[in-house]
């Protein structure tokens, strides 16, 4: 049977599946109900220093099988978390708390959860924090100086040079997680030509397999700037779709919109779907199929 560890640092991961950040992981019974079904560690969804305030409906279906959103962070007080961080932990999988978003919410928000729950990594989402690099380090800075524990940053897929991004963020970093949704996208019933989602437009941000694509490039190209891991999100929904991440250079793997469409199930699903394709194909770890891909070279026949 095929080794699905992960050792990143001094974490352990028994496979590379986690919940990516999002609804999926909006409450206690999610998370632990993810670690009983086979997730590799839990990321939390995102919190802030003030509780996020948006429109409903705030998901529907999307274009090419995609899911549409107008989700920001959770509508929850962050403190009202603590407690469920806590009972998560105790699983003894990796609990990964994600926060944004400018450098006074993560610092804040990283000094408390590490002296109250004691997370393995924090991640930060840069979905609202602009482009350029500037505002991306000011943030990393900030984090990074009230925290012990690694800290991942969520790549945005509208960065526009993710490659230059990641080796200049790899001095702040200690693993990148790409992509967040992308957008903003609109999608609608030629029927009933009526927005779907709750913004006065109707748009949101897109994610699922519509996305894939794109994450696997940006997955790539961060894995090929730099040494650090990187964790695979966009669209995963069975365990060669994982593999391809991981080929592209993916350490780990998130899933969020097939959690939402199929339950806290997938995650062991798409763990056994790996092991299996790897045994079907003969490789022993991870580490046999990490990297893989690679552009076709001159005279090469391919």
């Amino acid at each position: 049977m095929a080794d699905l560890t992960v050792k990143l640092g001094k974490l352990k991961f028994i496979n590379p599946v986690l919940p990516a950040a999002g609804p999926n992981v909006m409450r206690l019974e999610q998370m632990l109900e993810a670690v009983e079904r086979g997730a590799g560690g839990i990321v939390t969804k995102t919190v802030s220093r003030e509780p996020a305030v948006y429109p409903k409906p705030c998901i529907s279906k999307g274009p090419c099988d995609g899911l549409l959103n107008c989700e920001t962070w959770s509508d929850r007080p962050w403190r009202s978390y603590i407690d469920d961080y806590v009972k998560v932990k105790e699983t003894g999988v990796p609990l990964i708390c994600s926060i944004g978003y400018s450098p006074e919410d993560v610092a804040e928000l990283g000094k408390a959860l590490e002296a109250e729950v004691g997370p393995d990594v924090v991640e930060f989402s840069t979905h609202y924090v602009g482009k350029t690099l500037d505002p991306l380090k000011r943030v990393a800075e900030a984090l990074r100086g009230s925290v012990s524990c690694p800290v991942w940053m969520k790549v945005s897929p509208s960065t526009p040079n993710i490659p230059e991004m990641a080796k200049v963020m790899s001095d702040y970093v200690d693993g990148f997680v790409a992509v967040n949704s992308v957008g903003p996208a609109l999608d609608f019933d030629i029927d009933k030509p009526k927005p779907r989602l709750g913004t006065e437009d109707g748009h949101g941000w897109l994610s699922g397999p519509a996305i894939t694509g794109v994450a696997l490039y940006a997955v790539y190209q961060i894995s090929h700037s730099q040494d650090k891991p990187v964790v695979g999100v966009g669209g995963i929904r069975t365990g060669e779709d994982a593999v391809k991440f991981i080929m592209a250079g993916a350490s780990l793997v998130g899933i969020c919109s097939e959690a939402i469409r199929r339950g806290t199930g997938i995650y062991g699903k798409i763990a056994s779907e790996i092991s299996d394709w790897m045994d079907r194909k003969g490789y022993g770890s991870l580490d046999d199929i990490r990297g893989l891909y690679a552009p076709v070279e001159a005279g090469d026949s391919r």
